[in-house]
Order: structure tokens, then C-alpha cells, then sequence
């Protein structure tokens, strides 16, 4: 099973944070504290692929799609065009922030909707 998370950016990893982390001894790397972070613009939900469709699994607490779509959300469609990849399906629903997508969803237990979240500037630390 595929799955991707619907952000735009990149995971900042320092290569000089890993390397003095490596280079000191162990009370040194207890006093380092690193923080891991990820900053994108989207709207907030982790899509898996399943079978031939794509499927929201989670919605992040806080994040622009909270209320507005549900885990176990079918895409049908995003901003009127339907992405061959999961990896389309994630490029299609980012954007700058302050921007609307539009998503066309179904749901398993009936009900078909499209639905227009505004994209934001999102914060998630790991």
C-alpha cells in the first residue's frame, strides 16, 4: 500500500547537527536537543492509494481540511482534473497558501460532494 503525506517542502535534515551529534559523547548528546520539524503549504491530510482509488486516511489536527473532510474520503477529483499518481494526486492539492483547491469526494457509505478547502502554511513537529 502506497501512502503519501499531502505536504509541500522539504524535511530539513543538518548534516552538521548528525555530524556533532556523532562527534560528542554521551552527556554532550543528551544537553543537544535537535528539532525536527516539517513546514508546508497545504491542506492538511495523509491520502494512501487503495486499489485503483485514492483514499484520505487521517485529517491533522488543526490543519485546514479538519471538518471539511473525513477519513475514509474517496478523491474523485481535484480542482475539476482526476491525477493518474498518488504522487499527482499530492502536487494537485498543494499550492500557496491563501489558495483554494476545490476536491470532489465520495464517501464509502454514500454521499458525493465537492468540497473547497483554503491552503495554509502548516507546522508539524516529529
Amino acid at each position: 500500500m502506497l501512502g503519501a503525506i499531502v505536504f509541500a517542502g522539504s524535511i530539513a535534515t543538518s548534516a552538521a547537527v548528525v555530524q556533532r551529534m556523532a562527534t560528542h559523547d554521551c552527556d554532550a548528546y543528551q544537553q543537544l536537543q535537535v528539532q525536527r520539524a516539517y513546514t508546508y503549504s497545504g491542506i492538511g491530510v495523509i491520502i494512501e492509494s487503495e486499489d485503483d482509488r485514492v483514499v484520505v486516511r487521517r485529517v491533522l489536527p488543526g490543519a485546514p481540511a479538519e471538518g471539511k473532510l473525513f477519513p475514509g474520503a474517496h478523491l474523485i477529483a481535484v480542482g475539476g482534473e482526476t491525477p493518474e499518481t498518488l504522487s499527482g494526486w499530492a502536487d494537485a492539492i498543494r499550492g500557496e497558501p491563501g489558495t483554494p483547491v476545490a476536491l470532489e469526494v465520495a464517501y464509502p457509505c454514500g454521499g458525493h460532494k465537492t468540497v473547497t478547502i483554503t491552503r495554509d502554511v502548516l507546522r508539524f513537529e516529529y
